[in-house]
């Protein structure tokens, strides 16, 4: 927690989190412009929602910069159940679960304790066997292969990638092909998934 969080009485958090979810969302923040995400970065201090209480705690300029390095820097976690802003993200799309099976198998489980952040990361197990799991979109996807290929080099984990695909969205046919490629250079395999978004956590 930063020292601006402590700053943050729970409650102003929680509603401004909220409210700073509840447009992204709106907005489509994944594929939004950089143009328009500091627009938006700016519409937030003055809005009442969201700069109004946080103002009351901290500079305008410090405002900007909590909500950009803290709710919109877990953003892309949140949407999946993780980071310290999860409760906020959206609830009941694809999981950690889905993930180990798709790339697994139906009947893999996910390891108990085993989910970790950056990149979205656990460890599955089918058949008695264990395997190291890492997913995100497309553009994280060297941080998948760093993290895969370092699960199989110095754990000795039979190592996967999932690259989730938001709905509405598909990578371009050669990138796919380059993507196949560096992995399987690497001994690794990549997978490739439709993401299921689930209900905004944002609202009421």
């Amino acid at each position: 927690m930063s020292n601006r969080d402590k700053l943050l009485p729970p409650s102003v958090r929680e509603q401004v989190v909220r409210a700073i979810y509840a447009d992204a969302d709106r907005l489509g923040w994944q594929t939004l412009p950089l143009a328009d995400r500091t627009a938006t970065f700016n519409r937030w201090i003055e809005d009442e929602r969201v700069g109004g209480p946080l103002t009351r705690f901290m500079t305008p300029e410090q405002a900007r910069s909590w909500i950009k390095d803290g709710p919109m820097k877990e953003y892309g976690r949140a949407l999946r159940g993780a980071g310290r802003f999860a409760a906020y993200g959206r609830q009941g799309g694809t999981g950690p679960n889905d993930v180990v099976r798709h790339a697994l198998g139906p009947t893999a489980t996910l390891v108990e304790g085993s989910l970790g952040s950056k990149p979205l990361h656990c460890l599955g197990e089918i058949d008695g066997a264990t395997a190291y799991i890492a997913w995100d979109h497309s553009r994280n996807f060297k941080n998948l292969l760093w993290a895969a290929l370092r699960a199989s080099a110095l754990d000795g984990l039979d190592a996967h990638l999932v690259v989730l695909e938001p709905p509405g969205t598909a990578s371009p046919p050669e990138l796919v092909k380059e993507q196949q490629r560096l992995a399987e250079r690497c001994a690794l395999t990549v997978h490739r998934m439709r993401e299921v978004l689930g209900i905004a956590g944002g609202q009421p």
